[in-house]
């Protein structure tokens, strides 16, 4: 299966595992909660996506890289106690908590989260000293003698052996315990990740080119070559800073993160070439729409007779400015709509009496988002937008005028609307909208532009399918109608060459039989 099918399925586990009857026992008992294993080759997601299924299902996340640990970090401490059997007193062993089991402990105190996954990494690669550990631990949920607390989940990872050459097979007995997903790395499914995180527009056609240059690993003796979604990723957004500063990228500064060198030659060609149309294809003045209808039917004409690595590219860079743009409004909206939140808390927050509410509430706030930061429970770009958040308030705090507001709300109920026109939040409303429309008249006139320069071809699909599979697609809400008969169209393609694959497959096992 692919990334994005494991997370889902460890969507379905979470809530299966957490579901409980109504006396308030889990529907599953524990001791049926098979820990889930996924077996994939390196850097291609398997901890983000348990980031991903923790907040999409609301529970905390523990992660531990197993390899990092000692059997005494494990398992616990030898301590010496005494212990009265009958008329007997006997001195016997017994072990200090483990360092993992008790860090859920003091995550639940911290979060107040009393359910979670407890991720282990890399569980495959440990040492022989811990691996009889690591068998009790699938086998009973329990470290040393301290079990897993009740509604903690436990998911693994681990890479195949041809990967990693300290990785140790499960022996039967563990194998029989777990729910083994194997991954396998995918572009398509990551390139609709990609499109919505912005990646460099440049990675992304040379990738739509060359997909089997996506992911390559080579681990022998003699070399170790590999090309990884992480390398891709990583290149993306230290490429994109390099140009931000007008620094100069070329192959030895691509092949830091594209550890196969003929893939990193190549790379930094197509990059450079990349570089060079992008100038004769006048994109900045396409995109601040500075040319006349004669210069564009130019481009047009120009574009459709150039080779299909050159349109691939172009239409990249177009759907990267079109990206920027929708992140933009996307970021502005979700800020507007969380300064209303925090705004509504602050006027019931003053209803109760108080000296320095404003301030008491500040401090609050800032406290909240600490230990969520400490506990990794909160994301950058959720950061970013708290801060905004904070500023807009300080701000607000300091004025005369909304002094004399939180006053008035420490005596009064106002009504919503007012309260968002007296702070500024409804002149903000007005703004985006406006911004909103100017999005729309942007990508009807980038869609009309491809559309007239390459017809309803793979071009055209490709811009649609990348504006309808971005992250803030909903917000944005952009349609035209040529989108569901095109993407179908798209669709069903995908399906038939998988139908050519698949046949072709069973032709070759059927020749070799």
């Amino acid at each position: 299966m692919n990334i994005k099918e494991a997370k889902e399925e460890i969507v379905r586990t979470i809530r299966a595992y957490t579901a409980k009857d109504d006396s308030g026992c889990y529907r599953i008992p524990t001791v049926r909660q098979r820990p889930v294993l996924l077996i994939g080759p390196p850097g291609i997601g398997k901890t983000a996506i348990m980031e991903q299924a923790a907040a999409e299902c609301g529970t905390g996340l523990i992660a531990y890289t197993i390899t990092h640990h000692t059997r005494q970090s494990a398992v616990g401490l030898p301590q010496l106690i005494n212990r009265r059997f009958g008329d007997m007193e006997y001195t016997m062993t017994e072990y200090t908590m483990s360092e993992i089991v008790g860090s859920i402990y003091e995550y639940e105190e911290r979060t107040g989260y009393r359910e979670g996954i407890l991720f282990i990494d890399e569980i495959n690669c440990v040492s022989e000293t811990l691996a009889p550990t690591m068998l009790q631990f699938l086998q009973y949920k329990m470290f040393g003698s301290h079990k897993v607390p009740e509604g903690w989940i436990i998911m693994a990872a681990g890479n195949p052996k041809e990967y990693n050459r300290s990785v140790r097979e499960l022996d039967m007995a563990a194998s029989d315990r777990v729910r083994t997903l194997n991954v396998e790395a995918d572009y398509s499914v990551w390139k609709e990740y990609a499109l919505g995180r912005g990646v460099h527009p440049t990675v992304l056609s040379y990738l739509e080119l060359h997909p089997e240059h996506f992911y390559q690993v080579t681990l022998t003796r003699e070399k170790s070559e590999f090309v990884t979604a992480r390398g891709w990723e990583d290149l993306s957004a230290v490429l994109l800073e390099y140009e931000r500063q007008g620094l100069a990228a070329g192959r030895d500064f691509m092949e830091e993160f594209l550890r196969v060198p003929k893939i990193a030659s190549d790379f930094a060609s197509y990059y450079q070439f990349a570089k060079a149309h992008l100038l004769v294809c006048r994109m900045t003045e396409l995109l601040e729409g500075r040319l006349s209808e004669e210069e564009e039917r130019a481009l047009q004409n120009r574009l459709a007779g150039m080779p299909g690595d050159t349109r691939c590219m172009f239409v990249r860079h177009l759907l990267s400015a079109a990206s920027e743009r929708m992140t933009a409004y996307g970021t502005g909206r979700r800020v507007l709509d969380r300064k209303t939140e925090v705004l509504l808390q602050l006027a019931a927050h003053c209803k109760e009496p108080r000296e320095n509410a404003v301030e008491d509430f500040l401090k609050k706030r800032a406290h909240a988002l600490q230990v969520r930061k400490e506990n990794d429970l909160l994301k950058p770009w959720e950061e970013r937008m708290e801060l905004l958040v904070d500023r807009w308030l300080q701000e607000k705090a300091a004025s005369p005028a909304f002094v004399l507001l939180f006053e008035r709300l420490q005596r009064e109920t106002l009504p919503k609307q007012e309260l968002l026109e007296l702070t500024g939040l409804l002149k903000e409303q007005e703004m985006l909208q406006e911004q909103k429309e100017e999005l729309h008249c942007f990508l009807n006139r980038m869609t009309d532009f491809v559309r007239d320069a390459f017809g309803e071809e793979l071009e055209l699909t490709d811009w649609l399918y990348g504006i309808q599979n971005h992250g803030d697609q909903k917000l944005v809400a952009f349609l035209r109608p040529e989108m569901d008969v095109l993407l179908d169209q798209k669709g069903q393609e995908e399906r038939l060459r998988k139908k050519i694959k698949e046949m072709e497959e069973l032709y070759e096992v059927a020749d070799r039989k």
